[in-house]
């Protein structure tokens, strides 16, 4: 069993340095500015804020990218371009605009309690029915108020 485990986390571990040498995210910053972890060490979770300027803020998962875009963006200079959260089921990065988010389920991110992003409509309700998620939520729905409820 720890032979398994093991296996898990190294590869886990290599996906993670994988993403961080890919051209998208070539000279970023790592750290998410809200949890102070390196987003790469959960690379299934990782979100981004895509300036027009080309620069890019990530995060460790849907909710800190949400509250950094509700309480601490107007502090660029630079327009927003693209918000990006990567689908739960392919583990691709999706326009957050587009996506359908779980909320209320038995999965936690590294942040906690947390929004489950997909780029189908038909896989989060699949995800929602085996996670015990309580609503699948629109981008339009997803609210400073339901972010400050989540933390």
């Amino acid at each position: 069993m720890k032979k398994i485990i093991f296996f898990i986390l190294c590869f886990g571990l290599a996906l993670g340095a994988n993403l961080k040498d890919s051209e998208f995210f070539k000279d970023v910053n790592s750290t998410c500015p809200i949890k102070f972890i390196d987003v790469f060490s959960h690379p299934d979770w990782i979100s981004v804020l895509e300036y027009k300027n080309g620069e890019k803020v990530l995060f460790s998962s849907v909710k800190p990218m949400f509250h950094y875009f509700y309480v601490s963006s107007y502090k660029h200079i630079s327009p927003l371009k693209k918000m990006y959260v990567t689908d739960f089921k392919t583990k691709n990065l999706i326009d957050a605009s587009d996506a359908f988010y779980v909320f209320g389920s038995r999965i936690v991110s590294a942040s906690g309690d947390d929004l489950i992003p997909f780029s189908s409509m038909e896989d989060a309700k699949e995800f929602m029915d085996k996670n015990s998620g309580h609503k699948i939520l629109k981008f339009n729905e997803i609210t400073k108020k339901l972010i400050d409820y989540l933390d």
